[in-house]
């Protein structure tokens, strides 16, 4: 158990990294969108040139990244220290691994924003399957200890084959992206746009993976296990549900570049309705899918399934309302409405672990969301503020 909840930690605070790229990442699904819906023959150079500036910054988190990376890992080995059950050089190796994605995942966002959200799914797919693989060849090598470096090696393989294929959405070439910077594009602004997507990296992975980490410190190693256990069973729901809410991202941008601004109602109520008869029905299986899954070694406590149920039912909510604030001062607001999501989700997550148990960190998570997100940002739109 404790090298199960160890793994599903380490895998866990990956999510939380993605500020490194600077916000870049969301901001080029934006250019990708206005690429796509332009007509103008310069689209593709000014879009080539904000992807070479934004390129240009974020290595600069990855050359900091690598280096601290390395540092640790020495200091590690030198100190042998372990954390769970899991050496720390380790832990070094696979952030190494997670920084060196960066610039893969900034370009492979463009897939997103050019519409090819049904071949970014497909993309994703590869994720589970190397990771699958690194750890059979790692229990076949007898080096299981490598085992927690899988996440990142799984993540680096998709966005490099993600930005191979969104480089050729936009018809440009790598050397298109690597070469110099361009002169004509302003830093300022091409970091007005990136630092709202940079808070919500921040306060979003913060926000919604860092339970495993919360039940760490305030919970022990079982709240740790069975929290993973019971999230495992709603993330491929999320991750279905999420990857088609990216869809709507390029959707609603293209509505409104015709003059159709749609308010994204309709698309709430049924990623609602959905999440909600797919949490039912897991909470009527949940007792014999975690036998079956842990082996009857781990039991779920069904406060904490309807928690998990509760908090992805919200987060479904949630995300055709976040896709159709991405545009204009959207973003700034979804960025202000996340840093308080982000400090009520702590507070009630402290105050809920003792009483409550692994399942307080999800139902904060559902509160947080309904209170600082779903109906500010409900008002914001009814008043076409956002």
């Amino acid at each position: 158990m404790e090298d199960y909840a160890g793994y599903t930690l380490v895998a866990s605070i990956l999510p939380i990294l993605a500020f490194l790229d600077l916000g870049y990442g969301g901001a080029a699904t934006n250019w990708a969108t206005e690429y796509a819906n332009t007509p103008e023959p310069t689209a593709r150079l000014l879009l080539q040139g904000r992807l070479r500036r934004a390129l240009g910054a974020a290595y600069v988190p990855t050359g900091v990244g690598l280096i601290l990376a390395i540092a640790s890992s020495i200091w590690a080995a030198m100190a042998d220290m372990r954390w769970l059950h899991i050496p720390i050089s380790v832990l070094s190796i696979t952030f190494a691994v997670y920084v060196l994605s960066i610039p893969f995942a900034i370009i492979s966002k463009l897939l997103i924003g050019t519409g090819r959200t049904t071949l970014w799914i497909i993309i994703q797919m590869i994720q589970p399957l190397v990771a699958l693989s690194f750890v059979a060849i790692t229990i076949w090598l007898r080096v299981t200890y490598m085992i927690p470096v899988a996440p990142a090696v799984s993540l680096l393989v998709m966005c490099i084959v993600g930005a191979k294929f969104g480089l050729a959405s936009v018809r440009i070439p790598l050397s298109g992206v690597l070469g110099n910077r361009d002169k004509r594009v302003n830093n300022e602004a091409l970091f007005s746009s990136a630092w709202p997507m940079m808070i919500i990296l921040i306060a979003n992975p913060l926000a919604l993976s860092s339970d495993r980490l919360l039940l760490s410190w305030f919970g022990n190693t079982d709240d740790v296990a069975s929290y993973s256990l019971g999230a495992q069973l709603f993330s491929p729901a999320l991750a279905l549900l999420s990857a088609t809410g990216l869809a709507l991202w390029p959707h609603f941008a293209k509505k409104r570049f015709v003059g159709d601004d749609t308010r994204p109602w309709r698309m709430v109520f049924i990623f609602t309705m959905v999440a909600a008869i797919g949490s039912a029905a897991l909470i009527a299986l949940s007792p014999w899918l975690a036998d079956l899954i842990s082996g009857n070694k781990i039991q779920l406590a069904l406060v904490l399934v309807i928690c998990l149920a509760s908090s992805l039912v919200v987060q479904s909510a949630q995300l055709p309302m976040g896709m159709y604030m991405m545009h204009g001062s959207g973003p700034k607001f979804q960025a202000a409405l996340l840093v308080f999501m982000f400090v009520l989700k702590f507070f009630l997550s402290f105050v809920w672990i003792p009483t409550i148990g692994p399942g307080g960190p999800a139902l904060a998570t559902a509160v947080a969301i309904t209170v600082c997100q779903l109906v500010p940002g409900a008002y914001l739109i009814a008043r076409r503020v956002a």
